[in-house]
């Protein structure tokens, strides 16, 4: 069956499937670059405290929570195929180690799982509280509901504490989350995280214990429909920190930043989030920079 890959569109479905060549162009099939791009290597460097709390906050509500929140220097960095993915920080103002993640760069699906993955069996969080977005003109609902007026929504793994069950509402199915906090909160609800087996009596192992980790994540109403994720994982673009697609009002950024920590259920609070200008005059390229902590995101 000759194609010609320049065409308009692709032939039908079950023109290829009918096919028996396997030598002949195949446009849903992916070319070797993709193919070899397939397999992450997840590192995390910077000497991190494990046990901690985590916070992740993913997205286009990351960069945009990160820039007013007073997060200090960058502590440590995930990298995936030695792609800086998560920017890690502990603030002085909590014991909760925090990660801005896909500011630079977005995961393809392929990654988001080994990514997840190696953040919780490497830090051994007790509690994750996650930060992301929802779109709003895409939810499903009995009574749709204006972006104006459109709640902060949660999802859980446990018993979610009455400070985010009064303030925000579920994120109720058949409505489903596809980014990375999908695969943190699938790992947190399905693996416990290991620990050392326990001694019953002298030279007989005890029955292993484990600690099953709780999350909670804290979705932020957007105007906009994600576009669908990269098939290859981009390298960092420093520029998407300069591009807002949509500026949260404040007291929603706060709203959410409160049931964040809320979740954990303690009496830490958070500073209060205010915006920050544009710092630094002009960056790379004659295009001013927006910063993230204290701009010290480069390790």
């Amino acid at each position: 069956m000759d194609i010609d890959p320049l065409a308009d569109t692709v032939p039908p479905r079950h023109a290829l499937e009918s096919d028996e060549e396997e030598d002949e162009y195949n446009p849903l099939r992916p070319s070797n670059s993709q193919s070899s791009n397939q397999v992450a290597d997840v590192k995390i460097l910077g000497q991190l405290p494990p046990g901690r709390n985590l916070v992740i906050a993913t997205g286009d509500v990351a960069k945009y929570w990160a820039r007013g929140a007073e997060l200090g220097e960058q502590s440590g960095a995930v990298y995936v195929n030695n792609i800086q993915v998560g920017l890690m920080f502990n603030p002085s103002w909590t014991k909760n180690t925090i990660i801005i993640s896909e500011a630079l760069t977005r995961l393809p699906p392929w990654a988001m799982h080994p990514y997840a993955s190696t953040i919780l069996d490497s830090l051994k969080p007790s509690k994750v509280s996650l930060l992301d977005t929802y779109a709003a003109p895409s939810y499903i609902t009995e009574d749709p509901v204006p972006l104006h007026d459109a709640p902060l929504r949660y999802l859980a793994t446990a018993s979610v504490v009455p400070a985010v069950k009064s303030a925000a509402e579920p994120y109720a199915p058949p409505n489903l989350i596809q980014s990375t906090s999908a695969s943190l909160l699938s790992l947190i609800a399905f693996f416990a995280l290991p620990s050392a087996p326990v001694t019953a009596s002298e030279g007989e192992p005890g029955p292993p214990t484990s600690t099953a980790t709780a999350g909670t994540l804290i979705l932020v109403p957007s105007p906009h429909i994600p576009h669908a994720p990269p098939k290859v994982l981009e390298p960092n673009n420093f520029t998407r920190l300069a591009e807002d697609r949509f500026e949260w009002p404040e007291s929603t950024v706060n709203a959410a930043q409160e049931l964040v920590f809320a979740a954990f259920d303690n009496e830490e609070r958070p500073p209060r989030w205010v915006y920050r200008k544009e710092r630094g005059g002009e960056g790379e390229g004659g295009r001013r920079r927006r910063d993230v902590g204290d701009g010290g995101m480069y390790i």
